[in-house]
């Protein structure tokens, strides 16, 4: 079944390639509580602000054939605190890059600014699910994102729609490597859905271009921060 799906999803790219060069997509977020949340006091004051909050947060992919770009478009919510809180809870940390192999987060911080270099490569496992998102037919595909820290290492589940009539392997920070662009993704509690899909926009989409930040691997950033 997964081989049939992956041919059939194949021979739709192919014919939808040349049909698309640019677009814009917007994306919304909605964050919501997870387990073991009541049990911090301090954690849960702060997610409540976030998910109050995470509706004012409006996000933007840009991207052509190559190279795509995600960005938060700034803007102002109930308060300027619980805006920061649903921006971090989000998983936003800068604008991401993306191109055929790699993702690249632009990173300030106070130990300096760097392009943040991930390998985009995920483990995917497709399923021959399918839903409609604006108007597009997406299918559903499965992950596991693995976080390791002091405490011990975590395991969530991630799920994305994406969809082959749109064959560029893009998705909103930095997650792709899928036959088509995700439209939906839902990483443990944070859910980004798509807003609005503008495939022939008034002026070519160009993505923004890097800045000249050191490139570091995730790695080497998580030692600074140690140090």
């Amino acid at each position: 079944m997964k081989k049939t799906l992956c041919i059939f999803l194949l021979l739709v790219s192919f014919g939808c390639l040349s049909q698309i060069s640019n677009g814009k997509v917007q994306y919304g977020v909605h964050i919501t509580t997870f387990e073991g949340l009541e049990k911090t006091t301090r954690m849960k004051a702060a997610y409540l602000k976030a998910m109050e909050n995470a509706a004012f947060l409006n996000f933007e992919l840009i991207f052509d054939t190559k190279e795509s770009c995600f960005l938060l478009k700034e803007g102002l919510g109930l308060d300027d605190q619980g805006y920061g809180y649903a921006k971090l809870f989000s998983g936003y940390q800068g604008k991401v890059y993306q191109d055929a192999f790699f993702s690249y987060t632009e990173t300030t911080s106070e130990i300096g600014n760097y392009l943040v270099k991930k390998d985009k490569s995920i483990e995917w496992s497709l399923e021959n699910v399918t839903k409609e998102i604006n108007g597009f037919v997406c299918y559903k595909a499965n992950a596991v994102k693995t976080v390791v820290n002091s405490v011990g290492v975590f395991r969530f589940p991630i799920i994305a729609w994406y969809c082959p009539q749109i064959p560029l392997s893009y998705g909103p920070n930095g997650y792709g490597g899928l036959p088509g662009l995700i439209l939906e993704l839902q990483v443990r509690n944070i859910l980004f859905g798509v807003k609005k899909i503008d495939l022939k926009p008034t002026e070519a989409s160009v993505p923004p271009k890097q800045k000249s930040y050191q490139m570091i691997s995730e790695k080497e950033f998580e030692n600074l921060f140690k140090k």
